[in-house]
C-alpha cells in the first residue's frame, strides 16, 4: 500500500472519529490537494458514516486492512465486480493476484473508484456481489 493511500485512510478514520466525539452530523474539510466529506447516516447507526473522497488525478483507492486480512471499503457507494454488465468479472476465487490489480469498482457519487490489491497473492473468498451497496469499513475480498 501506497504511502499517501495510508495516510488518507488514516485522515478518514480521525475525521470520522472526529465527528463522533463532536456529535456532528456533517463534516468538510480540504487541504489543497484532497477534499473530504463525510456526512453521517440519519437512518443508521453511529458506525454508518457516508464519505466522499476527491482527489487530485487519480480515481484509483487502494484500500487498508485491520484486523483481519481482507481488503475493506474505502468508501460508501455501489460495487461493481466487472468493467461493464455483461463482461468478465476482475477476479475470480483461486485467481492470483498482485499489487495494484484492479479487484472491483466502486461507484459512488457517480464517480467510478477502482479498488485495487494491496499485496499480491490469492484470492480467498469474495464478500460482495455484484451491483449490491457497501459501507465504509465492509470487507470486500480476502487475498492470501
Amino acid at each position: 500500500m501506497k504511502k499517501q493511500d495510508k495516510k488518507i485512510i488514516d485522515d478518514i478514520e480521525f475525521l470520522s472519529q472526529l465527528m463522533e466525539k463532536n456529535n456532528l452530523k456533517e463534516l468538510e474539510i480540504s487541504d489543497g490537494k484532497l477534499s473530504y466529506k463525510l456526512k453521517k447516516n440519519q437512518n443508521e447507526s453511529k458506525k454508518n458514516t457516508n464519505i466522499k473522497k476527491v482527489t487530485d488525478s487519480s480515481n484509483k483507492v487502494t484500500v487498508d486492512q485491520k484486523s483481519e486480512t481482507s481488503l475493506k471499503s474505502p468508501l460508501v457507494g455501489t460495487a461493481y465486480l466487472s468493467p461493464e454488465p455483461g463482461s468478465k468479472q476482475f477476479i475470480e476465487i483461486g485467481q492470483n493476484v498482485k499489487i495494484g490489480q484492479v479487484l472491483l469498482i466502486i461507484e459512488a457519487m457517480k464517480t467510478m473508484n477502482e479498488i485495487v490489491a494491496d499485496r499480491n497473492g490469492t484470492v480467498k473468498k469474495i464478500y460482495v456481489k455484484n451491483e449490491t451497496p457497501v459501507e465504509f469499513g465492509e470487507p470486500l475480498v480476502l487475498i492470501e
